[in-house]
């Protein structure tokens, strides 16, 4: 899309022309009729130049722009809902989710029911501020049961409600059985602040892509959408099946074996796996793109750590060598993304990962580094095709 042409660069055009036309009307000094005119014309043509490329900008998704960049209405959100329907609106805040862990010592007080919406907390924070999450699904302690686990997510969306491990100790709602104890073992994860127009821009592709209905692409998308899917990977199979009587469990009488498809789809969440929750959200939104008769089972992504160490040399002249000859952190930032960026499957590759690096940071991009050496691992790292890898111990040595 091109420049907007300058309020100075009109009135200049204008002048020139003018010129052309006549020899008389050469007098363009400050307050001169010509000047006014000319000036008052500029003016009036600079502004609709510039309203209209504003408002032309507003009808493509990609120049489209939110409230974080029009500082008032989400012109993205209309595009994209004018199109497609109120299923395109910019998706709010995610609220971060896991699992609460409740136990007691004994079991004198007998049967006891965690209620869905009992409400969990942390200390407060050195500002009085305490994180909060409820549990989602009743729990029913049996009157021999000591430990019971329940799903729960913040009362909150964003990234506020992400809870570290052993810190939602507060039992805020009453119980039947005052032993009761409550924490988590693992962090609180997936909270996501509203998506800004970058990550919006994905999701509204996403949804288009899912539009197609029963391709691979459209049920992956699907899958990527859900809130809390940081990754999802679709691969279809084909299994040969014959019929058989299930009454008798022999093969039926002329019974040809065939080929039926099924799809599987890995799904990972921010720490590479996925809870049995997450894993039900994203088969209800494939099964609304889905072909009939296609099976497709939704299946927790493993994750799989791997350590990152490598060396590198500076490029004295490179506009960051004063800070990264101190604290490369910047770079290794880098190389924590490009891991966490992997796709569910993907293996690790010495020198797509090298690659990678270098043209952020090599001579294609800022130029900051002259060689980036990976120390580890020393070989390429395989992966599962239900396997995340996720960062371990990254490290510039």
């Amino acid at each position: 899309m091109g420049a907007i042409i300058t309020q100075q660069e009109l009135y200049d055009l204008m002048f020139t022309e003018v010129q052309n036309q006549t020899t008389v009307l050469t007098d363009d000094t400050e307050g001169a009729i010509l000047d006014v005119i000319l000036g008052a014309l500029s003016v009036g043509l600079s502004e609709i130049s510039r309203l209209t490329l504003d408002e032309f900008s507003k009808t493509y998704f990609d120049s489209a722009d939110g409230p974080e960049v029009t500082g008032g209405p989400d012109d993205l959100q209309t595009l994209a809902v004018d199109h497609f329907g109120d299923e395109f609106e910019r998706p709010a805040a995610t609220k971060a989710t896991g699992v609460l862990n409740f136990s007691r010592p004994t079991a004198v007080n007998g049967a006891c029911t965690i209620p869905a919406g009992t409400s969990v907390s942390t200390d407060k924070n050195a500002n009085g501020v305490a994180q909060r999450v409820t549990t989602t699904a009743e729990v029913v302690f049996d009157s021999d049961d000591l430990v019971k686990n329940a799903e729960a997510e913040a009362e909150e969306g964003g990234i506020a409600g992400n809870c570290e491990p052993d810190t939602l100790i507060n039992l805020d709602s009453t119980l039947t059985d005052p032993t009761i104890v409550v924490t988590n073992d693992d962090e609180f994860s997936g909270g996501e602040e509203v998506q800004d127009d970058a990550a919006y821009r994905v999701t509204i592709k996403n949804l288009i892509r899912s539009l197609k209905g029963a391709t691979l692409a459209a049920i992956q998308a699907a899958a990527q959408n859900v809130s809390g899917v940081s990754k999802a990977t679709a691969i279809e199979n084909m299994l040969t099946v014959i019929e058989y009587d299930e009454g008798t469990e022999d093969i039926a009488a002329g019974a040809e074996p065939f080929k039926m498809p099924f799809v599987n789809v890995f799904v990972a969440d921010p720490n590479g796996e996925a809870s049995t929750s997450l894993l039900a959200s994203v088969l209800a939104a494939i099964n609304r793109v889905r072909a009939a008769g296609v099976k497709i089972a939704t299946v927790a992504a493993e994750a799989l750590e791997i350590d990152w160490a490598a060396s590198l040399t500076l490029n004295p002249s490179g506009p960051n060598y004063a800070e990264l000859s101190i604290d490369a952190t910047r770079i290794a930032e880098s190389m924590v993304d490009y891991i966490a960026d992997l796709e569910v499957g993907d293996d690790f590759i010495r020198t797509t990962a090298r690659l990678a690096i270098l043209a952020i940071w090599g001579p294609d991009g800022t130029n900051d580094i002259s060689e980036f050496i990976i120390n580890t691992p020393i070989g390429d790292v395989a992966v599962a095709e239900n396997e995340k890898l996720v960062p371990g111990t990254v490290e510039i040595t």
